[in-house]
């Protein structure tokens, strides 16, 4: 055990470092303080001769131990002196002892406690300025929050949020709640008033910023060019920020005459310059889903989510359409695989398409108009298209053979009214008779039997 006649050299005062920054090697007064702990580990001594000074000499070692272990928590962490402590064993013939192993044990412990332990520093945040930070932890429950502040980060836990929230400007209007909200930051060609719908009017040059200004005069091309809604008053040319996607409150969504209540849909007004309106336009005016009545009140809350309408061929895959003119029609290409606008007449000119020649009994076709029945032997049977999905169709017959054309249905009313029958053409060669849907029957508007007597 310890002799208990060995004084160790009392330790420095915590200000004098481990290391002789003229030397590089430990300091003498340290150097002293480790060389009698040594000798006090290494002399050995008669149990039966402990009395109160032994006693004592144990207490000052723990003193000591304690006054290294107040050191270590001021120093730097991670610095290895074991290269110096072997010099000094090799200069002075010191051989280390269990105990100095134990000890040496100790200070590793406490050196490692000290390196994972919470900083008490974490409030500048100074320790944390270095290239690999693991993590940081918010206050979830923030007692006070300076979110008057610019660049105050911190966690936002209302009944609408839950995250981390960014102080964007001084006033405290402008706070992002992270991954719940998108803003565009803006230069105002003219002045826009918070909760104003804003349109993109153009770029600051090479600097990447937006120029924008209440939406007005917006075409059915420009649909895209709405922005969102201010967040903010902005006067003329000042920088300011419009809500994408996220809520704004503090704006008035009573609606005026309109009434608008809570849940109400809201649409890009082409009627006033950056307004609002529950009413969806009619076109061609721009239709534009831009934002929810969350609160309705002079004081209330919008949720804003533009969304876009879209124009016949701007974005379908399949429609193209080019040079528009009045009363075009439009007609699908099978060959290009898409629809296109074409002439109307073109469109009734192809619904009638060339005559079709039967031998034998037939089923009208899709595309089918003029039909000649050249069956011979006997009468032709024609099955004609569903009425109910046809309605408004035209069909023309007309017999080359003396045989009759029927119907496999009795769906065909005659010329001069009744029930309907099977019967279309008699057994007439150039008798010919027109038939048009009403949606349930096939009405025979017009017939000629080719035999009856013609006055002049």
């Amino acid at each position: 055990m310890p002799s208990p006649n060995a004084t160790p050299t009392p330790i420095t005062p915590p200000r004098v470092p481990l290391i002789d920054p003229r030397t590089g090697l430990i300091d003498r007064a340290w150097y002293l303080f480790f060389l009698s702990l040594n000798d006090a580990a290494t002399a050995v001594v008669d149990d039966s001769g402990l009395t109160f000074s032994a006693e004592s000499t144990i207490a000052s070692l723990e003193a000591s131990l304690n006054a290294v272990r107040q050191e270590l928590q001021t120093l730097p962490p991670a610095i290895d002196y074991t290269e110096d402590i072997l010099k000094l064993r090799r200069e002075h013939n010191i051989q280390p002892s269990a105990q100095v192993g134990e000890l040496q044990q100790q200070i590793d412990t406490l050196r490692q406690e000290i390196q994972t332990q919470r900083q008490p520093e974490l409030g500048t945040m100074a320790p944390l300025q270095q290239d690999n930070l693991p993590w940081v932890a918010f206050d979830i429950a923030p007692q006070s929050v300076p979110d008057t502040v610019t660049g105050t980060l911190y966690w936002d836990d209302d009944d609408r949020s839950k995250t981390l929230a960014v102080v964007m400007e001084d006033t405290g209007q402008i706070v992002q709640d992270i991954g719940e909200e998108t803003f565009y930051r803006v230069k105002a060609t003219a002045t826009i008033t918070k909760g104003q719908v804003i349109m993109f009017t153009g770029t600051v040059g090479a600097s990447g910023g937006l120029l924008a200004a209440p939406a007005t005069g917006l075409t059915v091309a420009q649909s895209e060019y709405i922005l969102g809604v201010a967040t903010q008053d902005i006067a003329l040319n000042a920088w300011g920020y419009a809500t994408w996607f996220g809520e704004i409150k503090g704006v008035n969504t009573t609606g005026g005459v309109e009434a608008w209540v809570d849940g109400q849909i809201l649409y890009y007004n082409p009627s006033v310059a950056g307004g609002l309106t529950k009413t969806v336009p009619t076109a061609p005016n721009v239709k534009v889903i831009v934002a929810a009545v969350v609160h309705a009140a002079t004081n209330g809350i919008l949720f804003v989510r533009p969304t876009f309408g879209s124009s016949l061929g701007d974005n379908s895959n399949n429609v193209e359409i080019t040079s528009v003119a009045n009363n075009d029609l439009l007609q699908y290409d099978g060959v290009q695989m898409r629809w296109e606008n074409v002439p109307a007449a073109t469109v009734i000119a192809g619904a009638g398409g060339a005559p079709v020649t039967k031998t034998a009994n037939f089923s009208v076709a899709n595309g089918e108009t003029w039909l000649i029945n050249n069956k011979s032997g006997s009468s032709c049977t024609v099955t004609l298209p569903t009425p109910s999905t046809n309605t408004g169709r035209v069909l023309h017959f007309q017999n080359y053979q003396a045989q009759t054309l029927v119907s496999a249905s009795s769906n065909v009313v005659p010329l001069a009214g009744g029930a309907a029958t099977t019967a279309i053409l008699e057994a007439v060669a150039g008798a010919n008779a027109t038939l048009v849907s009403d949606g349930t029957n096939w009405i025979m508007t017009q017939y000629d039997s080719n035999n009856a007597l013609q006055l002049e």
